[in-house]
C-alpha cells in the first residue's frame, strides 16, 4: 500500500501533535514520510514502528533517537496511533480511512499494533562496509540477466567467484534469498 501526497500530509499534520507516543506500522516509507517520522524537534515522543520487509534498508539507515524499528513481514495495512488517543489506518484502497477518537477503536488498533511489534525483529544496522566495485560489476550482469557462468566470463573470474560475492553482498543486507536481495537492491537503487 502507498500513500497518496494527501494521505502523507495528514500523517505528518498528526505526528506533528504526538507528545508521548507514536505507534506505527507502515508497509511502504517514502522519503517524506521517513523524514516526517524521523526528523522532529526535541522533545521527540517514544516511537515504536513495524516497516514491511521492503523498507528494511531505508529504515536500518534511518534508526536513532527514541525510534524503535523493526522489520515486519509483508504489510498490507498503514496504521498511526498518536498518543493512544487518535488513530488513523489505511487498508484495501489508495487512501486513508478518516482519523478516529473513539477509545474502543483505538484500544482495538494498540492490539493490532502490539500483535504486529510482538512477531517483528529488531532492524540490524546496515554494514559500514560498502559493496566493492566488482561486486556491483556481478551485481549489475546478473540483473542484466545474465547466469553466474556468463557474468563469470564477461568478468574473467570463476563461476565460485560470482556466488561467493553475491553471498557476501546478501549477507551485507540481511537478504536470505537472491530474490530478496534483488527486491533490496531495487529498493535502494544501488544497481
Amino acid at each position: 500500500m502507498h500513500l497518496s501526497v494527501h494521505d502523507q500530509k495528514q500523517v505528518t499534520g498528526l505526528l506533528a501533535t504526538a507528545r508521548h507516543e507514536i505507534l506505527s506500522l507502515v508497509p511502504a516509507w517514502p522519503a517524506s514520510l521517513r523524514n516526517a517520522y524521523l526528523r522532529r524537534p526535541a522533545p521527540r515522543p517514544r516511537s515504536r514502528i513495524v516497516v514491511s520487509r521492503t523498507c528494511r534498508l531505508q529504515a536500518a539507515a534511518s534508526r536513532r533517537g527514541p525510534c524503535e524499528i523493526r522489520l515486519g513481514g509483508a504489510l498490507s495495512t498503514f496504521l498511526l496511533v498518536i498518543d493512544r488517543r487518535t488513530a488513523v489506518v489505511g487498508r484495501d484502497g489508495p487512501y486513508l480511512a478518516p482519523a478516529t477518537g473513539r477509545p474502543a477503536e483505538i484500544d482495538r488498533l494498540v492490539a493490532l499494533f502490539e500483535s504486529h511489534w510482538e512477531q517483528a525483529f529488531p532492524i540490524a544496522p546496515v554494514p559500514a562496509r560498502p559493496v566493492s566495485e566488482l561486486q556491483l560489476s556481478i551485481l549489475r550482469k546478473l540483473a542484466a540477466g545474465m547466469t553466474d557462468q556468463a557474468a563469470a566470463n564477461a568478468l574473467k573470474i570463476s563461476p565460485r567467484t560470482v556466488q561467493r560475492q553475491v553471498h557476501d553482498v546478501m549477507e551485507q543486507l540481511g537478504a536470505r534469498s537472491r530474490l530478496e536481495l534483488g527486491i533490496c537492491l531495487a529498493v535502494t537503487e544501488l544497481v
